[in-house]
């Protein structure tokens, strides 16, 4: 039986985007790779209904939490990384120092997902004054990692200029799959509603709402009658530009995956640089709704276009004009090149090798301890 060691923050499905994402490639590495998984929880106690096996340990605990489920035979594991679900300052020397472990002991193949790697910020906000601690922390992860992955062309870049040079890792660009499911095709225009997504946790929903109100125009060229609201509660307008806003509250992803199916467009207020890590922003690639992006701007960024994949009011019209079924199909094939099954395949192939792959590892770390 193959098994795959994941190592998060926090698990809290539903709660926590990360959680809902290791929660989607376990069960798809089960169905589709027959690899297992048992969750590792770091720095929460909170329990919670999973489908799968959770141990919680501190980071010093991490080798021997992993070594008493591995029995001492070779294991796999996978960190989830984003520096702030890990210490209050972002820089976790704690979580560096044992995954230093795991390397050194040879049992285990080890890979991360860098989620986040470190903040930026102007000199008068804490991120300034941390980003040195954070990004040492993001160094010293990577060179213990069997494999590296990351979801931002710009963090790729990072690593390979500085958080891994002179080291022959394997680095993967994966932008985030959706959470809340994908279509095996796309839905076309004329079968979707005038709807307008608005999709999120409640700070995201609200700055949703603050750029939607200076869109009046543009929300009438485009033929938006409703906006659907759609996460935990919060202070949702009735109505935006004069447009009525229907709350739904939190909505199971199945059901979710249906109403994003009958949109014509889904909300998206992250900046160009960060759509490749948000999790609205695949969902709505994955399911055809169009993404309609509060900023404009030039060029390619990740392999998106304005106006190509997603539109902004400076690309609408154009992409009105030439028709909104390409602008849908355009999202969902650049998705399709990283959804959920290209992720668990990627894992699958570099991180939870085959017996005899497995033997040679052992076999060659042993070999460098003589």
């Amino acid at each position: 039986m193959k098994v795959l060691i994941q190592v998060l923050a926090r698990l809290k499905p539903g709660q926590c985007g990360l959680s809902d994402h290791a929660i989607a490639l376990a069960h798809e590495l089960h169905v589709e790779f027959g690899i297992d998984t048992v969750f590792v929880v770091l720095n929460s106690t909170e329990r919670c209904e999973s489908p799968y096996p959770a141990h919680y340990c501190t980071p010093a605990e991490l080798l021997q939490t992993c070594s008493s489920m591995s029995n001492g035979r070779q294991g796999n594991l996978l960190l989830h990384y984003s520096g702030y679900g890990f210490s209050r300052d972002g820089a976790p020397y704690a979580l560096a120092e044992a995954m230093r472990a795991v390397r050194e002991s040879g049992v285990f193949r080890s890979g991360i997902y860098f989620h986040e790697l470190f903040a930026m910020g102007m000199p008068w906000k804490s991120a300034f004054w941390h980003s040195h601690r954070q990004r040492e922390v993001a160094r010293r992860l990577a060179c213990q990692c069997d494999v590296v992955a990351t979801n931002l062309g710009r963090h790729a870049e990072w690593l390979e200029r500085e958080g891994m040079k002179g080291i022959i890792t394997p680095l993967q660009r994966m932008p985030v799959f959706s959470n809340i499911g994908e279509a095996a095709d796309v839905p076309p225009m004329s079968n979707r509603l005038p709807t307008m997504i608005v999709f999120g946790l409640p700070g995201t929903r609200q700055r949703s709402y603050q750029r939607l109100s200076s869109f009046r125009r543009v929300i009438d060229d485009v033929g938006v009658e409703e906006i659907l609201d759609i996460g935990p509660e919060c202070d949702a307008p009735s109505n935006i530009c004069g447009i009525s806003v229907r709350r739904m509250g939190i909505v199971p992803a199945e059901r979710l995956s249906g109403i994003l199916s009958r949109a014509r467009f889904g909300f998206v207020p992250h900046p160009s640089f960060c759509l490749a890590k948000s999790g609205i922003f695949a969902g709505f690639c994955a399911l055809g709704t169009i993404p309609f992006l509060s900023e404009p701007f030039e060029g390619e960024v990740d392999g998106l276009k304005d106006g190509v994949h997603l539109v902004s009011a400076k690309t609408v019209k154009t992409a009105l004009s030439s028709g909104l079924d390409r602008c849908s199909k355009e999202a969902w094939e650049w998705y399709s090149g990283h959804k959920l099954r290209v992720h668990a395949e990627m894992y699958a192939r570099h991180l939870v090798p085959s017996p005899i792959e497995a033997g040679r590892i052992q076999r060659s770390a042993v070999a460098g301890k003589a």
